[in-house]
């Protein structure tokens, strides 16, 4: 009879690193499985590409609908001028003018990935807070940064789907979500509030939740409520903005 001598090894229970995705499988992982996608993310600077990106798309998506834009955002600044007396005909003229101007210079749309690249840095700030400060989490805001950027891959299908729609009715009053609750007679808080709620905007909401769940390792629940809490106020914020005449997008 023997004695195995041989000394104990205690079992490996270290979690498992998730295989990293190349850029390709990510891309097709955020819509079908974006919790593998925020698993495999690392500190790198992915959202460059993707900030790329979705800059050329929403680029591409605004050059067939431009003249449509220009006509809704005319035609709303018009009606503003001509419900305020204080503005004389000669002013209204010089502020349509200098709009028409705006649509005319490429400048504008040049500067779109500024303000995407704006965007992202803000948001992504904010997740990092609800990860860490809120749900106590311990990730990194680059991490986060790239995580959101993922998150905007969105903007392909909204623009698949939305640009046609707009081409077709020959107007930026499409919708799909609770905007088709709206009218003409619906007040601008209201119809702006409503609009907000609509499938793809809503599925990137669930998607930085998801994220922030992962990177902040947080359950699911509890991360959905603060992301949805943080997005409602700034839906509510630019619903007090319609108010006063000040819309972001047409």
């Amino acid at each position: 009879m023997t004695t195995d001598t041989s000394p104990m090894t205690a079992p490996d229970t270290a979690p498992a690193t998730p295989a990293r995705m190349s850029f390709g499988a990510k891309f097709i992982g955020i819509f079908t499985n974006p919790r593998r996608v925020f698993e495999s993310l690392s500190g790198g600077h992915e959202w460059i590409i993707l900030w790329l990106i979705v800059s050329a798309v929403a680029i591409a998506g605004y050059l067939p609908i431009k003249d449509v834009i220009k006509t809704t955002q005319i035609q709303k600044v018009q009606e503003q001028l001509d419900s305020n007396p204080q503005v004389s005909a000669e002013q209204k003229q010089q502020i349509l003018d200098r709009m028409e101007s705006q649509f005319s210079n490429p400048l504008w749309t040049l500067l779109t990935p500024v303000f995407m690249l704006i965007a992202m840095a803000v948001v992504a700030a904010v997740l990092l807070f609800i990860a860490n400060i809120i749900l106590g989490g311990n990730t990194r805001y680059l991490t986060v940064l790239n995580a959101y950027a993922w998150t905007m891959m969105i903007v392909v299908p909204a623009t698949i789907v939305t640009v046609p729609l707009v081409m077709a009715k020959g107007s930026m009053d499409v919708t799909l979500g609770l905007g088709v609750l709206t009218s003409a007679d619906t007040g601008a808080f209201l119809k702006k509030f409503l609009t907000l709620f609509e499938v793809f905007g809503l599925w990137q909401v669930w998607l930085s939740s998801v994220a922030v769940a992962v990177l902040g390792k947080s359950s699911a629940g509890k991360a959905f409520a603060a992301v949805f809490v943080a997005w409602l106020v700034w839906v509510l914020i630019q619903g007090g903005l319609a108010t006063m005449g000040v819309n972001f997008g047409a």
